[in-house]
């Protein structure tokens, strides 16, 4: 019976969040399970879909299972802003000091 109850334990570590709009009206919450499943629910408690993250990649799915699509992010930074176009300087007359 002990190690029926740890089990338990472990495998409900489930993390929990409200979602408000923008006005902060409740919307309803999502839960995130430790494998990285997060689902989400309306008011009513019912499912309005499903995400998960791997190896930065985000899978969406409907309420019902069906797969809607990914996200992928990327894994290199972005290059560093360079100048194009710039203008080329006029050349300029040598000067003579002293005269």
């Amino acid at each position: 019976m002990r190690y029926i109850s740890i089990l338990l334990f472990i495998c409900t570590n489930v993390i929990a969040q409200a979602v408000y709009d923008s006005n902060g009206q409740y919307k309803g919450y999502s839960l995130t399970s430790p494998s990285g499943v997060t689902s989400t629910h309306n008011t009513q408690g019912q499912s309005t879909g499903s995400s998960q993250i791997d190896n930065g990649q985000t899978t969406y799915y409907s309420a019902g299972g069906v797969y809607q699509g990914t996200n992928t992010v990327l894994t290199s930074p972005p290059p560093v802003n360079t100048t194009i176009n710039t203008p080329r300087q006029a050349p300029q007359a040598p000067t003579i000091k002293g005269w």
